[in-house]
């Protein structure tokens, strides 16, 4: 069986299982906000630090909108923001909370400020599904992310759902210990689409030759295998990225830096502004 599984279903075969468990186990969000920036080349260290900006202002005001930073390792210069949230509800109260916070002309001058470093920036919202991922982790301990995106032909999305299901059935029936996460787009992208987010210590997790890709061959039957490569004529398109996590650019709760300060707290510093010279 190929990497990609007979072009089918998620590059998983790559996946190396997570340290144990420790800490604080999360649930994935039931909606995510997404906001992706494609970065100038020669722009990351002047976005980095123009971003940073954000998450200050955030929190001077109170403001709990929470959101991990990342950027791309293997892929087109990218940054992602993941938000998540409850409800739309939830969505709306945080965003009247930022139009009333008096941050207007704070987040005017940044976004200006950030207008040299990007070309394009999407907003994109999605929604979680729970019968299509294995996905509880500590989010404290992960560092990288694989991000696998899924464009289906019209009226295919199901074929995706199908591949999905048995992938995680097979997982399941033969115990290899992987986490995933599954979200649908609602909007901000072609439809239909699907993102499935892969957690990762380090980029070890990245490793075809690992423990767990050796077990997924195994586990893969000629039989699932050749179902698989069928319900990959349902997709238009497939495309993988890799993020590194950025807690410079990130903006957490203080609860959640708290389960590794020495990390999560990493800021980035603050050019003082330089002292008039004296006239001459």
């Amino acid at each position: 069986m190929t990497r990609f599984m007979a072009g089918a279903l998620l590059l998983l075969l790559v996946a190396s299982p997570l340290p144990a468990q420790t800490g604080t186990l999360d649930d994935p969000p039931p909606l995510l906000q997404i906001f992706r920036e494609e970065v100038k080349v020669g722009r990351g260290g002047p976005h980095t630090a123009t971003e940073a900006g954000w998450p200050r202002a955030f929190a001077k005001a109170g403001i709990k909108n929470y959101y991990f930073a990342m950027t791309t390792v293997y892929g087109p210069q990218e940054a992602w923001f993941f938000e998540g949230h409850g409800s739309m509800a939830e969505i709306q109260e945080v965003n009247q909370a930022i139009e009333h916070s008096g941050l207007n002309k704070e987040l005017d001058r940044l976004a200006l400020a950030d207008a040299a470093n990007i070309s394009s920036a999407t907003t994109i919202l999605a929604h979680y599904h729970p019968e299509l991922s294995n996905s509880r982790v500590d989010l404290a301990t992960i560092r990288i992310w694989e991000v696998l995106v899924f464009r289906c032909r019209p009226g295919h999305e199901n074929d995706f759902m199908e591949a999905a299901k048995l992938y995680k059935t097979t997982v399941e029936q033969n115990k290899i210990d992987l986490r995933w996460a599954t979200y649908g787009v609602m909007a901000g992208m072609a439809s239909p689409t699907f993102l499935v987010f892969i957690p990762h210590a380090d980029l070890s997790g990245l490793d075809p030759a690992s423990p767990t890709s050796v077990a997924l061959e195994k586990a893969f039957t000629e039989e699932s295998g050749k179902r698989l490569s069928a319900l990959a004529e349902g997709y238009a398109s497939t495309e993988e990225l890799v993020f590194l996590v950025s807690p410079e650019m990130s903006h957490l709760s203080p609860e959640f830096i708290a389960r590794d300060p020495k990390f999560w707290g990493k800021k980035v510093a603050v050019a003082k502004p330089q002292a008039a010279k004296p006239a001459q």
